[in-house]
């Protein structure tokens, strides 16, 4: 098919000198990439008028591959719609479970995407798979079967869950099972997830709870001490504040092996309640009893800074100059200063406020009277400490 395009003139003015482009002819255009650049060498010529040159033929066989190159590259082939039921929430990969005080704990995080990259915008439930067998020594027989939904988790849509930490609580286990659980997400037109990584769980009769949970406060610190359980291959330590339930993993990273525990992430002068749970291995899951009662504690700092050295005492025209060094003891508040006369039994505590600086001046004092002076350091804890006696130093007001 040949096409006829029509001669063409264009003028352009510019600072009064006048660009004059020559008639451009396109005779007659055969479609085909061989044709054109084999037969034609098109071109334009460019004519200044000023200076009557002739014309310039600029080759359009330069110019049209790249015309012809962003216009190919412009036309996509399009290709079928994509069915809806392929585009559905990414897999889970991250599901967990464990056991917590008889129950099972199932963890995982909500996709944010569909499988197609696209922002996942409408989920509406989590449905749980769940196949079981029989514990036969270490092994299962009949797992990995006939995967049954035994759980729903239905969104309301009036909280955002794109990329939060799920979970639900799962009861109905029973004694030398092994259950496998997957979970898939469903979007609102009903197509589900790939299922997620299945895990495994082998269940049996949890351990009773600890008993005789007792407990030391110190500063910054508690201990805990506990009789050991029958069956039990571990123990987990659960700690909460007043009006807080129990978090659902425990303070310990791995079961522990003995029966104490020392929990140093704590303030002093706060309550905490512990509480501990025996767990017992089974194959591969470590299934937990239930809790001790909760054992309040309140770390609290019970030592006090050391006796203040150096002490010396000097007369002075207007009353009796203590010095002494400096405590090193980061909680420390400051000092109180002592006196007593001689035949005296106690000291005598000269002021209510403790001192800052390692100095104090006497002014209460009478000519040709000995005095005997102590000095005390005092820590800024609640129950401010207070060290021992400084070495006392004794002194006859004479100037």
């Amino acid at each position: 098919m040949k096409h006829q395009i029509p001669s063409t003139r264009f003028q352009i003015n510019s600072n009064h000198q006048i660009s004059k482009f020559q008639t451009i002819s396109f005779w007659s255009l055969e479609i085909g990439i061989c044709n054109l650049f084999g037969i034609w060498d098109l071109g334009f010529g460019i004519w200044n008028r000023k200076h009557k040159s002739k014309p310039k033929i600029i080759p359009f066989s330069l110019i049209l591959p790249m015309i012809l190159m962003l216009l190919v590259g412009g036309c996509g082939k399009k290709g079928p719609p994509v069915p809806w039921e392929t585009i559905v929430p990414k897999r889970i990969v991250d599901l967990h479970a464990s056991p917590r005080e008889g129950h099972l704990l199932l963890e995982w995080t909500s996709p944010k995407e569909n499988t197609d990259k696209s922002l996942l915008i409408d989920l509406v439930k989590f449905q749980i798979l769940r196949s079981e067998g029989v514990l036969i020594g270490d092994e299962c027989k009949g797992c990995g079967e006939k995967k049954k939904i035994m759980y729903e988790m239905k969104l309301d849509g009036k909280e955002e869950v794109k990329g939060k930490k799920m979970s639900v609580l799962l009861e109905d286990h029973e004694a030398r099972r092994v259950y496998v659980y997957e979970i898939v997400s469903v979007n609102r037109r009903g197509h589900p997830s790939s299922p997620s990584n299945p895990v495994w769980v082998y269940w049996d009769h949890p351990p009773s709870s600890p008993r005789m949970v007792r407990g030391e406060r110190g500063d910054k610190r508690v201990d805990l001490y506990w009789e050991p359980v029958e069956g039990a291959t571990g123990y987990n330590v659960y700690r909460r504040m007043e009006e807080e339930v129990f978090p659902a993993r425990p303070l310990n990273r791995e079961p522990l092996a003995v029966t104490q525990y020392t929990d140093l992430n704590v303030e002093n002068e706060k309550q905490y309640i512990y509480s501990v749970r025996a767990v017992r291995r089974v194959v591969k899951t470590d299934v937990e009893g239930e809790g001790s009662p909760g054992a309040p504690m309140t770390p609290t700092d019970l030592i006090p800074p050391s006796a203040p050295l150096g002490l010396v005492a000097i007369p002075l025209k207007n009353g009796i100059e203590l010095h002494w060094r400096r405590n090193r003891e980061p909680d420390l508040l400051g000092y109180y200063v002592y006196r007593r006369r001689p035949g005296e039994k106690e000291f005598r505590k000269l002021i209510e406020t403790s001192l800052e600086r390692e100095v104090y001046l006497d002014t209460h004092v009478e000519l040709e009277q000995d005095y005997e002076y102590a000095v005390t350091a005092v820590d800024n804890s609640v129950r401010k400490n207070e060290s021992p006696f400084s070495e006392e130093v004794r002194v006859k007001y004479l100037y």
